[in-house]
């Protein structure tokens, strides 16, 4: 245990350094440009409303709160059976499978797969003015290992019931339709071209609703895949806890 704690240390530590260079980087690379478009302006001046943005700032929050986690088990490894307190514990798998996961994966699928299609639809060429290669595949190709590693390298237990993580999902997807459907009506402009070409016809509410399934679908593949890398046999033993635990009140 002890060792996989460093080892996610010096991960979180990376994941940390790797986004807020490439923050500090894009602001740089945005300013030596000084012939950028009114295009590229207006996205500069809304990029904090971008789902990528807030998803790679979960990413580096959650990559902070990992690291004092493991930061805590490194420091009481000498103590035999230490575990987190429960509330930290819980906190941080509640961040992790609610929303990190499920929210980098769709990033990812979702920005490539339009990219590959037609890059106008998801990154216009407009964008290159303040994003430079390099800090494109930093916040939507490079996000994928990050939580690819965290699935492979922190043992985790699925849930005996969802309805928690479930429940902020879609908190957090409600939220952030708001931030969308708030800056069209402010800005008149829809932070992702492809919405541009689809709003006001049926496949509008469709590509929604389609979005909104794949952030499901992707929070439950995690378990199959942590159930294979780490096994299930502490999740049936809460079960099975519970179960006797109903027997013993009857």
């Amino acid at each position: 245990m002890s060792w996989l704690a460093c080892l996610r240390i010096l991960a979180y530590a990376g994941v940390i350094t790797m986004h807020i260079s490439n923050l500090f980087y894009m602001r740089w690379f945005a300013e030596q440009n000084q012939n950028k478009s009114e295009h590229a302006l207006r996205f500069k001046s809304l990029e904090y409303r971008f789902f990528t943005t807030w998803t790679f700032m979960l990413q580096i929050a959650y990559s902070v709160f990992g690291l004092v986690c493991d930061l805590l088990l490194v420091k009481n490894s000498r103590k035999k059976g230490y575990k987190l307190p429960q509330a930290i514990g819980d906190f941080r798998e509640i961040v992790f499978a609610g929303l990190v996961w499920p929210c980098t994966l769709v990033v990812f699928t979702v920005f490539w797969g339009l990219y590959i299609i037609d890059r106008a639809l998801i990154f216009p060429e407009f964008l290159d003015e303040v994003i430079p290669p390099i800090s494109n595949h930093v916040i939507h190709t490079f996000i994928l290992p990050v939580i690819l590693f965290e699935l492979l390298f922190r043992p985790r237990v699925e849930p005996a019931n969802h309805a928690r993580n479930i429940a902020q999902l879609t908190l957090h997807l409600c939220v952030y339709l708001s931030v969308l459907m708030f800056t069209f009506k402010e800005q008149g402009i829809w932070l992702y071209p492809i919405f541009r070409k689809l709003y006001g016809t049926v496949y509008f509410p469709l590509a929604l609703a389609g979005i909104g399934v794949l952030f499901f679908i992707f929070y439950y593949v995690q378990w199959p895949l942590t159930n294979m890398i780490h096994g299930k046999k502490e999740k049936q033993a809460k079960k099975n806890q519970k179960v006797d635990k109903k027997k013993k009140t009857k």
